[in-house]
């Protein structure tokens, strides 16, 4: 078993290189959490010191987000970076977990730990609302950067268990399910005519290959 902890906090003051290593310890902690075994005590103790850390929108209070600042005082960019980008690997490190350890949902079994309670609540209450958050924008990056954004989050899901999530729960948040499936088939069509180019004329053919297959392998 591999041993994994949450650290995810927020910065009192903003800090690109504290933000560059925040989201830095999420994508690792994916990794770890996609290619090794985690005990069922671990990945709940992650998913509720994660999950705990999720604020929703003040207009918007049904979403929920990991982002590191204030969205209306970042730079698009940044936003995209800081403030969507670890929404996106939180959600899906919870995807992976559930996956791994379905139990975690499960009101019916005993976790044995105090926090299993609230941890279920978490589960029930905010996780819809992050995934509902990652919605926010489409998947895409920011401007030049759309096509490669769009296809840097749908890796990072596929890679997760996306597709096998959202056809054992499509009732957590149907909206995440319909505009993932729609981005596939998206990079699917595009993959096909040989349109998938940027702004700028590079082309991002052997990328979407890679993530259809992922996305294919994990249905």
């Amino acid at each position: 078993m591999k041993k994994i902890h949450c650290t995810f906090y927020r910065p009192e003051k903003v800090n690109i290189r504290e933000f560059q290593n925040i989201v830095g310890k999420l994508e690792s902690d994916l990794d770890t959490i996609c290619n090794s075994q985690i005990s069922l005590q671990d990945a709940s103790c992650y998913a509720f010191d994660l999950l705990r850390q999720a604020r929703p929108l003040e207009h918007a209070p049904q979403t929920y987000y990991l982002g590191l600042d204030d969205p209306n005082q970042m730079p698009a960019d940044a936003r995209v970076d800081f403030f969507y980008r670890p929404t996106y690997l939180g959600a899906a490190i919870i995807i992976r977990l559930l996956l791994r350890h379905p139990q975690l949902a499960d009101e019916k079994t005993e976790l044995g730990w105090e926090d299993e309670d609230e941890l279920r609540r978490l589960l029930k209450d905010v996780f819809p609302g992050l995934l509902l958050g990652c919605t926010g924008r489409g998947f895409q990056g920011h401007g030049y950067d759309a096509l490669e954004g769009l296809l840097d989050t749908l890796h990072c899901f596929a890679k997760a268990g996306a597709p096998e999530f959202i056809e054992k729960y499509p009732e957590i948040c149907p909206e995440f399910g319909k505009l993932f499936a729609e981005s596939i088939a998206e990079i699917r069509a595009g993959a096909e005519a040989g349109t998938l180019q940027n702004e700028w004329g590079v082309d991002y053919g052997k990328e979407a290959a890679e993530l259809l297959q992922l996305a294919d392998q994990s249905r």
